[in-house]
């Protein structure tokens, strides 16, 4: 009996013991360097916006077929659209978001097109009951900072975030990853506001 004990815990260990690749955040001309657990602070030179553009942001989501595919895409932008109309609430902004293809609209306001590449979403009730068992939550996304009104690109950042299991339950899920990420985006517009 106490082999089979040890056995299985044994196993149990190896199975706890995976690792994670840790996030970045990067501009499209710098990169910079990575982050355990969160979007990378970086060194880069902050996006030109119009100011009276900052005061609106618009956010379209996309990805290759089989990230827009997936189960769990409508609840991945529903965690982005919920978390970055918070974020917007506090800045004073307004917050729309578009549907279909990326489009500009003739008003004032910045277009924030983000094209997902991969993520995998994990929520913080499902990493606190099954810990590492439930794998690391990850985001790769583009974001694209456009002019609302005529489709001028401002510039754009890419997200690259990733959780790790030698964090447990207090390793950052999608929810903390997106709210990072959003965070980002509105000091990128407080930014230019204030300029």
């Amino acid at each position: 009996m106490n082999k089979r004990k040890y056995f299985f815990l044994a196993i149990l260990g190896i199975a706890l013991s995976g690792c994670a690749t840790t996030g970045k955040q990067q501009d499209t001309e710098a990169t910079a360097a990575p982050a355990s657990d969160a979007v990378a602070a970086a060194s880069v030179a902050p996006l030109t916006l119009p100011a009276p553009a900052t005061k609106r942001l618009v956010l379209n989501m996309t990805g290759p077929d089989f990230v827009t595919q997936a189960k769990s895409w409508a609840a991945f932008q529903e965690e982005w659209r919920a978390t970055f109309a918070d974020h917007a609430k506090e800045a004073g902004v307004a917050f729309d978001v578009q549907q279909g293809d990326a489009r500009s609209t003739g008003e004032t306001g910045i277009l924030l097109r983000v094209y997902v590449n991969d993520y995998r979403l994990v929520g913080i009730g499902s990493r606190v009951f099954f810990g590492a068992m439930t794998g690391n939550a990850y985001i790769d996304a583009k974001a694209t900072f456009t002019d609302l009104k005529d489709g001028t690109d401002f510039g754009a950042r890419d997200y690259n975030t990733s959780s790790s299991a030698w964090a447990g339950v207090f390793a950052k899920m999608t929810p903390q990853q997106v709210d990072q990420i959003a965070t980002k985006v509105f000091d990128e517009l407080t930014a230019a506001a204030t300029k």
